[in-house]
């Protein structure tokens, strides 16, 4: 059996390739609680397009709620400016 991972010290799951003896290469992902799942290339594909969607509509929810503070802070700051200059 022949596998590529990808390993680092801060991950909760390792990604592995392996090559089954039919020449077949299958995508392991090992848990931090020691299972495995066993996914067809396709099948991970499928799985990280959904997780990088997951992410960016995350990263997208969070940019807006620091958007929207940063404008009502603007608009109190204006609002004490313009109260203060008159």
């Amino acid at each position: 059996m022949n596998h590529t991972a990808n390993h680092t010290a801060n991950e909760t799951a390792f990604v592995s390739l392996i090559s089954g003896p039919d020449g077949n290469d299958s995508v392991a992902i090992e848990l931090a609680g020691g299972e495995i799942v066993m996914m067809s290339p396709a099948q991970a594909r499928s799985l990280a397009t959904s997780l990088i969607t997951a992410v960016n509509r995350a990263e997208v929810k969070a940019s807006l709620r620091v958007s929207t503070n940063l404008w009502r802070r603007m608009g109190e700051t204006e609002a004490r400016l313009s109260s203060a200059a008159g």
